[in-house]
């Protein structure tokens, strides 16, 4: 039913949500020809939800060839795989940027602002609150100081040049709007319809926010430990996700396919990276032949996965690995890269690995031993919402029995706890890149490829669309605010502390 509800309304919306506007003879009633004021709050929230999964254009750009293969979850020998060689692509650095603000950033601010004054409403503005700061904490983690307070205002304030927050403020900004968000959802209220990741229960959507300042709590551990602290606990304490099902997914169909997998069958150029496969062996993880599989000549599948061989990061057109390319493990046909492959937002293993470092931490009186447990048996409940994948019970419990949280030392702790992390987002390289530019793990080999522009250091960002110098007058001084004037790939966001 949810993917029959899609496709029916995904044309209405793309009608709706994009019309040019015309306000001839409509001027003295001051109507905003560039939005829709009847707009019916549960279609834009369905429209925003399906449009931050479903685009190939950012995903192939910024998801791919840049943070998949920086985060060494993926590798590509063509040069055109920027992130592979820590090469500058202008258009491929700026492709998230690009797309968001126009389409689902606009349209989440506009959401929120629509719904704000109606009580009714509130429910409907709670929910908009949430998506906002998710959505925005995908920018400003990849790029730093963003576009935040004004964004989005340029037809409703008349804001056409919106300054640039401080990742801190943002951040600040995020845990206020989170928990008033919490507060905010009434019985009282129109219930929430439109709802494709959380099913319109309001319950879920309170704890995925409190899983959200989760997040956000950990990203703050070398910033400000005092603050990180505090959040994380805060969360904790109000309810974080509590089951696979309290996740929020959206399940895609054939007309609003997953951008992830049109990446993947658009693209053929890119494998699982030697990183990556030599782990999952090494664990002994059933999830590596469900992300991946080889193929003979004849393209039947070659399942022995001991034989499997990762593709170095690293290699070009003139690396042996090239003439071979067909030996290393491709993305699995069968189950991701489907185009109606379910795009999971924030999963339960995430979740459950950060309480094991706030376990370990001190700022959770459970057990670091069992939350790690716990997050390996929900790494494997999120890879069977795949079709065509059947991970057993037996082999889950196996699998996390053989693989017990390491304790013999705080480091070797966070290190085992990152690295499942890291493996744990696989398919949102984007978080993995955040996580692993905050944890350090996994311990990641640098690549020094020749048109590498980065000296042979791992990106530690994104960098601005180069035309924001020309359209924006307060660029100049947020480049100069953050990276001492030069915007590239090595410069760190405000919590990526030294």
């Amino acid at each position: 039913m949810k993917r029959i509800y899609i496709t029916s309304i995904l044309c209405f919306l793309s009608m709706l949500i994009f019309l040019p506007g015309c306000d001839d003879g409509f001027d003295e009633l001051n109507i905003n020809p560039t939005q829709a004021p009847d707009l019916d709050p549960a279609f834009q929230l369905t429209f925003v939800q399906i449009a931050s999964s479903n685009n190939r254009y950012e995903y192939w750009r910024a998801q791919y060839i840049y943070c998949s293969t920086i985060i060494q979850h993926n590798a590509s020998s063509f040069s055109y795989w920027a992130g592979d060689k820590y090469n500058e692509i202008d258009s491929y650095s700026s492709a998230m940027w690009d797309s968001s603000y126009p389409r689902d950033l606009k349209n989440v601010v506009d959401l929120v602002n629509r719904t704000a004054e109606d009580p009714a409403q509130a429910n409907f503005n709670a929910a908009a609150r949430i998506v906002k700061v998710y959505l925005f904490g995908r920018i400003t983690d990849l790029y730093g100081d963003i576009p935040y307070s004004e964004a989005g205002k340029g037809f409703i304030d008349e804001i056409f040049f919106p300054k640039y927050d401080t990742q801190e403020s943002i951040y600040n900004d995020f845990f206020s709007e989170l928990d008033a968000a919490v507060a905010q959802f009434s019985d009282s209220a129109l219930p929430l319809q439109g709802d494709i990741w959380l099913d319109n229960d309001i319950s879920k959507w309170k704890k995925w926010a409190n899983s959200l300042k989760l997040r956000y709590g950990m990203r703050l551990t070398k910033v400000n430990p005092s603050l990180a602290e505090s959040m994380v606990k805060q969360a904790l304490q109000a309810g974080v996700m509590e089951s696979i099902d309290d996740a929020p997914v959206v399940y895609h169909t054939e007309m609003d396919r997953n951008g992830n997998t049109a990446v993947m069958q658009a693209d053929d150029n890119f494998r699982l990276s030697e990183a990556f496969v030599s782990y999952l062996q090494s664990t002994n993880d059933p999830r590596l032949s469900v992300w991946g599989m080889t193929y003979d000549t004849e393209g039947n599948e070659q399942p022995d996965v001991s034989t499997w061989k990762g593709l170095p990061n690293g290699t070009d057109g003139n690396s042996p690995e090239f003439e071979i390319l067909e030996q290393f493990v491709r993305h699995n046909r069968s189950t991701i890269k489907s185009v109606t492959a379910p795009y999971i937002h924030q999963g339960l293993a995430e979740v459950r690995f950060l309480q094991a470092e706030a376990a370990i931490r001190g700022w959770d009186s459970g057990s670091a031993a069992d939350y790690f447990a716990d997050g390996l048996r929900a790494g494997i409940q999120q890879a069977n919402l795949y079709d065509n994948t059947s991970i057993s019970e037996e082999e889950t419990e196996a699998f996390v029995a053989g693989n017990p949280l390491d304790e013999s030392s705080t480091d070797a702790a966070l290190e085992h706890i990152g690295t499942e992390q890291w493996v744990s987002t696989y398919l949102d390289a984007m978080e993995a890149f955040a996580n692993w530019r905050r944890t350090g793990y996994p311990v990641l080999t640098p690549v020094d490829h020749e048109i590498g522009q980065t000296g042979g250091t791992i990106p530690r960002r994104l960098y601005y669309p180069p035309s924001e110098l020309g359209v924006n007058p307060n660029f100049k001084e947020a480049i100069d605010r953050q990276f001492n004037g030069t915007n590239d790939l090595t410069g760190r966001v405000w919590w990526d502390a030294q």
